[in-house]
């Protein structure tokens, strides 16, 4: 950890640093969330937020930047401790989970769904949900591994995005904790790069301290 990091580390309370600690030791790597084009700001709040709770470190947002907006009342801060990837197509994002061995399961009503109980957890999983009306895109479901379905005993076929991601990260943060040998926690590198990102968040004026320390690298004479 540079200076600067250790500036921030040392100013914070033993108490925040212990918890800290504590929510870094149960965050996930084996598991992510792809949300593909939504256009409701509460509902990406909703699921950036359910992730932060349920520990889910990563979340891949596929869109252009302008319509990639959530709000700060329904996250209640839950978005600034999450990783948040950005794309503009789905086929670089499902690229990018691929090259970290992932599989890819589209939340839809499909033939060869399955149910969510069935989605194997012995390698990582990235479970994409779709846009609020047209669902996850055919382009999509074509570059995804399987699709699967929430079983449900009422009349409605389908939940809203936020409540279909709330009830498949239960089931899947749940098992992949229960049935994978490394617990499906973020790996050593994962840990160091969310525990460098966290740190200037923790304080009022971590940012600041962060600045200043930048600032003073580059006016350092070389040599």
């Amino acid at each position: 950890m540079d200076s600067t990091r250790d500036v921030i580390r040392n100013a914070l309370r033993p108490q925040r640093w212990d918890r800290m600690q504590a929510v870094l030791d149960r965050r996930l790597g084996a598991v992510r969330v792809v949300v593909e084009h939504l256009r409701h700001a509460h509902n990406l709040s909703a699921v950036l937020r359910t992730c932060e709770a349920l520990g889910v470190q990563h979340v891949h947002v596929v869109d252009s930047a302008e319509h990639c907006t959530w709000s700060r009342r329904i996250t209640q801060g839950a978005h600034k401790w999450l990783t948040v990837h950005r794309h503009e197509r789905f086929d670089t994002c499902a690229a990018a989970l691929r090259g970290r061995g992932f599989r890819l399961y589209a939340a839809m009503l499909d033939p060869g769904a399955v149910p969510l109980g069935e989605i194997p957890v012995d390698r990582p999983v990235a479970v994409v949900f779709g846009n609020e009306k047209a669902g996850v895109s055919q382009e999509a479901r074509g570059l995804c591994d399987g699709a699967y379905i929430i079983p449900m005993a009422g009349f409605v076929q389908s939940f809203n995005i936020s409540v279909a991601a709330a009830i498949s990260l239960y089931d899947l943060t749940r098992r992949a904790r229960a049935e994978r040998p490394d617990n499906g926690l973020l790996s050593e590198a994962e840990r160091t790069e969310v525990l460098a990102a966290w740190l200037p968040k923790s304080l009022r004026c971590g940012r600041r301290i962060v600045d200043a320390g930048k600032k003073r690298a580059q006016d350092r004479p070389p040599g």
